[in-house]
């Protein structure tokens, strides 16, 4: 049966039967069960498709009638996996699948959807619904590829976080953090820094001290949340490089990557997020700014990507 969403919260996936939402529903069983949280599970019937090529009209409840049976079998897919089916809720919603994960995500503590992974020019084109919401969710954001982890995450016992030199991405780190503490693994913070190249040419002296400045502010950026968090073993990786490059690089070696979305009014997600985004080899956890909501993350709206 469909309930409203919003007397609960709990951790939200996005499904439409297609391997990688089924990745991504299997994660966030696995997210739910070990948060003790509930499980929404919605499917959002694009009504852009009422009206097909060649003058075809779909009956709006037809289409519904197929959501349902999509949500019913997610649904039944969990419950044999065990998890219990009195902490299952599902919602069938017409319009644009982005917005409307949108609006659920302001009472989810998580939300769950699927990316595409492929190979050569097709990882170019990362699916409009998960640029979307890591622009626009209200709680975090975790994305999932069929691809890229199409088995249990959790074996390397270890997750990262990208930072940047300034105060952006404070969300993300200190998610990163309290979810290191939480799975008791090890956290990798990843920084990635160069100069311009007119300052490359005065020589190696330059490069040195941009270098040195890049450990530095990183090391300041950590030591809060090293006090607030003694049992996180840090490691942080600060390297010369492009960020999309290095990140995707050592992806490959962790669990989870966190990053800060920075938006602005009228602006999406930015080339960096993008870019790892299409390329990663492991979930991607992201986490607005939360410059346009009204207040910032509460302890319990960092705790998110459980492995799975």
């Amino acid at each position: 049966m469909t309930e409203s969403v919003s007397r609960r919260r709990g951790v939200l996936v996005g499904v439409d039967g297609s391997p990688d939402a089924n990745r991504a529903l299997s994660y966030a069983r696995g997210a739910a069960e070990l948060r003790g949280d509930d499980l929404v599970i919605a499917h959002v019937v694009d009504d852009a498709i009422l009206a097909g090529a060649w003058g075809v009209v779909y009956d709006p409840s037809v289409l519904h009638e197929a959501g349902m049976q999509v949500v019913t079998e997610a649904s039944e897919a969990v419950q044999a996996e065990g998890f219990p089916a009195d902490r299952i809720h599902t919602e069938v919603i017409m319009g644009n699948a982005a917005a409307a994960l949108t609006r659920l995500s302001r009472d989810a503590d998580l939300l769950v959807v699927g990316r595409r992974s492929l190979s050569g020019l097709e990882r170019i084109f990362v699916g409009s619904t998960s640029v979307g919401v890591a622009a626009t969710a209200h709680c975090p954001v975790v994305m999932i590829s069929a691809a890229s982890s199409p088995t249990a995450t959790g074996r390397l016992h270890r997750i990262g976080v990208g930072v940047d030199a300034t105060a952006n991405g404070a969300a993300a780190l200190a998610a990163a953090f309290a979810e290191a503490d939480r799975r008791k693994v090890d956290l990798e913070v990843i920084h990635v820094w160069d100069v311009p190249g007119a300052v490359r040419r005065t020589g190696d002296k330059a490069v040195d001290v941009a270098g040195a400045a890049a450990e530095g502010g990183v090391q300041a950026l950590l030591a809060p949340l090293q006090k607030r968090y003694p049992g996180v073993k840090v490691t942080a990786h600060v390297v010369q490089g492009h960020p999309v490059k290095e990140m995707v690089a050592r992806s490959k070696e962790l669990d989870l990557l966190w990053l800060g979305v920075h938006t602005t009014a009228g602006f999406g997600v930015g080339g960096v997020v993008r870019g790892v985004m299409a390329h990663a080899e492991c979930p991607l956890a992201l986490i607005r700014d939360r410059a346009e909501d009204t207040g910032p993350l509460d302890e319990e709206e960092i705790r998110g990507g459980q492995p799975s």
